[in-house]
């Protein structure tokens, strides 16, 4: 069974400082065999969270774009993903400078690559 690391630190709450790592702890996770325990990969997760910290600037430390009710930023996610997954397209490896397919078409789900009148459209019917 895969197991999921829950870090314990010290000094957490105060602001500013960086905390100590003093333990983990490991728990399992229940519905995955163990041909997609390999594909389980922190990277993903860290790159994933990069992305969402660059286009999101709520997402940065010391900001003034933010905001505290949980409905805004539940909806600043959404159309984030909407747009990461429907519109977005990535470049080929190479200096050829091609665009891949965005995800949404990869995964089957959309034909062309939507733009973003086309997602916000959408969104507002």
């Amino acid at each position: 069974m895969p197991h999921l690391r829950q870090d314990v630190y010290r000094n957490a709450s105060i602001i500013y400082t960086p905390s100590e790592m003093v333990g983990t702890k490991r728990t399992g996770i229940r519905g995955i065999d163990g041909r997609e325990q390999r594909t389980i990969c922190t990277s993903h997760v860290a790159r994933l969270n990069g992305t969402q910290r660059l286009f999101l600037k709520r997402l940065n430390r010391l900001t003034y774009c933010f905001s505290k009710k949980l409905e805004n930023l539940e909806a600043a996610f959404a159309m984030f993903a909407a747009y990461y997954n429907f519109c977005w397209q990535t470049r080929k490896p190479g200096k050829s400078g091609k665009k891949r397919p965005s995800a949404a078409m990869m995964a089957g789900i959309a034909g062309h690559v939507w733009n973003f009148d086309e997602l916000f459209g959408t969104v507002l019917k």
